[in-house]
């Protein structure tokens, strides 16, 4: 049992020090007015990262997998027509998006401009910005995928399972909330007024580029599949 304490420690250190999780929660935290809210990011991250672990560990993805290739064995032109159709909504979406954002940032002020797209960083937005960034990032969490393994290995009872996977998670998240607090102390600061200011002209471009992203990836994935 010591042995796998001191496995979760490490692996969820190392998986810890992700400078792209840092960089958006920064980027997050520079553009959004009530900068407490930056906790639904983190806890986003937190819910996404514990759910697909325990996920993994009792099998579910490879389940709900195999459920989406039947589907797909079965029902191909419906499952890729319905892939096609969704590209071209998220597309237009995130065209419209930055047309429109762009648009925005042109027409108003530098002190306006700070201020932008409000309704699309609320509370609930920035949950589920931080859950599909960690669903992401889970492709090349190896260090997870790696604790996963050593944990299966062990056979515990669900509640010892759902407390490494946590301890895991907490340690994960971390950074990500000494990054918060370190924010606040320095916020009003020079250094912290340059970064805000350089941060939220991208900041804007954020959700209408990653919908414009998607709906590409779910348009080619659709298309390929329907010429074959």
């Amino acid at each position: 049992m010591w042995i796998l304490l001191v496995t979760v420690i490490t692996t969820s250190f190392f998986d810890s020090l992700n400078p792209s999780a840092i960089a958006e929660q920064m980027l997050l935290q520079a553009m959004i007015k009530n900068k407490k809210h930056i906790w639904f990011f983190i806890f986003g991250i937190a819910t996404a990262n514990l759910t697909l672990g325990l996920a993994i560990y009792y099998g579910i993805a490879t389940w709900v997998s195999k459920l989406l290739f039947k589907a797909i064995e079965i029902y191909p032109w419906y499952v890729y027509g319905a892939a096609l159709s969704a590209g071209i909504i998220c597309l237009l979406l995130g065209i419209h998006l930055i047309i429109k954002t762009k648009l925005n940032t042109k027409n108003k002020d530098e002190e306006e401009s700070k201020v932008t797209n409000p309704a699309q960083l609320s509370p609930i937005s920035l949950f589920f910005l931080g859950a599909a960034f960690c669903a992401v990032e889970l492709t090349s969490a190896f260090p997870y995928f790696g604790f996963l393994a050593v944990l299966t290995t062990y056979d515990l009872i669900f509640p010892l399972v759902l407390a490494f996977i946590m301890i895991y998670n907490f340690i994960y998240i971390l950074p990500l909330i000494l990054i918060y607090f370190a924010y606040n102390k320095l916020q009003g600061t020079s250094v912290i007024k340059k970064i805000e200011s350089i941060l939220s002209k991208i900041a804007a471009y954020i959700v209408p580029v990653v919908v414009t992203l998607l709906g590409v990836f779910l348009l080619y994935y659709g298309i390929i599949h329907l010429l074959i």
